[in-house]
């Protein structure tokens, strides 16, 4: 356990699996939930982004993750990509918001209702973007009055 705490995963997986052989079957069980977890923390090192698409989707996985720095990271990339992706922009807004960088949000979302109209019906309706918008008048604004 120290190992992963210490988030030495790679050297985490091995003693996970020696603990999986063992007699205790609950212990086993609980090592092989760590060794998963070990192994795909392992994994991401290694993942390979060829178009927007997979930038964008490993952002939202971040982004669902709560890992709002990765996500970010992950939705310039995307951009830099297709510039004029509503949906990228859209989700990073969302992404800006939750990160507490209610400036950034409020430009994401202008520009992503700017490409899409309805992306400003949908971020009003949008449950993940409600506590944002309470959150930052400026957003509120912007979904409720246009720019």
């Amino acid at each position: 356990m120290r190992l992963f705490t210490q988030q030495r995963f790679g050297e985490a997986c091995a003693a996970f699996r020696e603990v999986t052989a063992g007699p205790a079957a609950h212990v086993a069980d609980k090592a092989r939930s760590y060794l998963q977890i070990c192994e795909r923390k392992t994994e991401r090192a290694t993942l390979e982004f060829h178009s927007a698409e997979d930038h964008f989707n490993y952002g939202v996985e971040r982004l669902n993750a709560r890992d709002t720095e990765q996500a970010r990271i992950h939705f310039g990339r995307a951009l830099a990509l297709e510039p004029r992706a509503d949906h990228i922009l859209y989700t990073l807004a969302l992404c800006c918001g939750i990160s507490g960088d209610g400036e950034g949000a409020c430009e994401n979302l202008k520009r992503a209702i700017g490409l899409e109209p309805r992306n400003r019906i949908l971020a009003r309706q949008d449950p993940d973007f409600h506590p944002l918008l309470m959150q930052f008048p400026a957003l509120r604004s912007l979904c409720n009055d246009g720019f």
